[in-house]
């Protein structure tokens, strides 16, 4: 899939068939949510993530939400990865960096993340990979990633662990990233 010729796609394959999916951002923004919800239980999560098939639910339970996983990851079930590959180390978070990320929307691309009628997800997911390094969010992100065993100035050092205490993520059990999100479901 090369998304400069491409359509994005609008379905997810299971055992060679084509399934519609809802394509919207803000449902993949929520799928997301759902996933990470402790407090849903995981046979529940299941069930609701069907809701992102808009026409049928494939029979095979399993291979549904594994093909969910790869679309969420921008991986439609091909061989080659097409998203770049991600940290295991949590460096965003949609539900508190949404301020950040719909500023840099609002900045760079002049797009008003709550007018916007519709988005395709992987369009979103490209345009957010895409900022750049000078917003808000991508800053966040780099001080986020960055390993302080990795920095020798001590002083550097301390400056990049008190930005990373301001700006950190609230703790919780690590955060599924998309390529996971299908596999674990059944573990």
């Amino acid at each position: 899939m090369n998304i400069l010729i491409d359509k994005f796609p609008e379905f997810v394959s299971v055992d060679g068939k084509e399934y519609p999916v809802e394509t919207d951002f803000r449902k993949w923004i929520r799928l997301m949510k759902l996933v990470e919800d402790d407090s849903v239980p995981e046979n529940v999560k299941c069930g609701l993530m069907m809701q992102w098939y808009t026409d049928a639910i494939p029979d095979d339970l399993e291979a549904a939400i594994d093909a969910l996983g790869e679309f969420l990851a921008m991986n439609p079930g091909e061989k080659e990865e097409i998203a770049p590959v991600q940290s295991s180390k949590q460096v965003y978070s949609y539900e508190e960096d949404m301020t950040w990320i719909y500023s840099a929307f609002r900045e760079v691309y002049g797009i008003d993340l709550q007018k916007i009628e519709y988005m395709h997800w992987w369009e979103f997911q490209t345009l957010f990979t895409g900022l750049p390094e000078s917003t808000e969010i991508k800053q966040r992100m780099m001080y986020r990633s960055i390993d302080l065993r990795t920095v020798k100035d001590k002083d550097e050092r301390k400056r990049i662990k008190r930005i990373q205490d301001a700006i950190a993520l609230k703790k919780r059990k690590r955060k599924m990233t998309d390529y996971e999100i299908g596999g674990d479901m059944f573990a």
